[in-house]
């Protein structure tokens, strides 16, 4: 199809999210995956160690599926689908804040909305929430304390979801009124206290493996705080490349589409 053409919309939804999750993937392959890597092992020496302490047997658990599988084809499938379903996302807010824009009378630049929402969805949905609750590797965390973690994660981001598409709301509301500059002050304004309130309200978590000691002193350091730190930024930059991607793509694309459009208007014209 060349570069001219319109692609049809079931497909302009989901390429933003493939380019995105493909970008994803290739960052998570090559900077992140060593670290889980480091962790997965680590994991498995301080198993072992704190049997040795108990005086059991540590068995190895048989994997279903080979690390070199779960590394390549199982992450680049979750990544991919979530990147797909974040994409898909993006495409009804862009859609929905654009419409709402024109009803109001006003003119959206399709690149700098793109760019803009992409930058929003990713601080409501990632960098907000993780302020909170940073991400973390394998062996950080209690088994007992998954279900609890998990939930307190997911009600922040939605919390911070809810928050920024009431603030956009409010925000387009109140540009006409007071002007963009006041009412975009108001609206993050607003957004601030509530993410404020809602993590003084929920629990934290503190659960990183502190040193292993036994009758002979340490037996094991705690979890490395570098790859922890590592972690966490590496996730986050890994987030912020997926969210860019998915806004560039879709302005490209908005691009040409509109330059499609304009050409058939053309081309009619000069046929009547």
């Amino acid at each position: 199809m060349p570069l001219t053409a319109e692609l049809p919309s079931a497909v302009r939804y989901l390429v933003p999210g493939v380019m995105g999750g493909i970008v994803c993937f290739a960052f998570s392959r090559w900077l992140i995956e060593p670290l889980i890597s480091t962790a997965v092992d680590y994991e498995g020496a301080r198993e072992h160690a704190e049997a040795e302490l108990a005086g059991e047997a540590h068995g190895h658990g048989h994997e279903l599926f080979s690390r070199s599988v779960q590394e390549n084809f199982g992450a680049a499938v979750g990544i991919i689908a979530f990147a797909v379903a974040m994409g898909v996302l993006f495409v009804v807010a862009y859609t929905v804040i654009r419409s709402a824009v024109e009803r109001r009378g006003g003119t959206a630049d399709p690149t700098g909305l793109a760019l803009l929402l992409s930058a929003g969805m990713f601080g409501a949905i990632t960098l907000v929430p993780g302020l909170k609750y940073p991400p973390n590797p394998p062996t950080v965390g209690l088994e007992e304390t998954i279900g609890a973690r998990s939930s307190a994660f997911l009600t922040v981001t939605v919390v911070s979801v809810i928050a920024a598409c009431v603030a956009t709301a409010a925000g387009l509301a109140w540009s006409r009124r007071w002007g963009s500059w006041p009412a975009t002050a108001l609206a993050v304004g607003g957004y601030a206290v509530v993410m404020l309130i809602a993590f003084v309200s929920l629990p934290g978590f503190h659960e990183v493996p502190g040193p292993l000691s036994g009758p002979d002193g340490i037996l094991m350091e705690g979890f490395p705080a570098q790859v922890l730190a590592d972690f966490r930024v590496y996730s986050l930059l890994n987030q912020a490349l997926m969210w860019t991607t998915i806004g560039v793509t879709w302005a490209l694309l908005s691009g040409l589409a509109a330059r499609h459009r304009q050409r058939s208007v053309g081309m009619d014209y000069v046929a009547t």
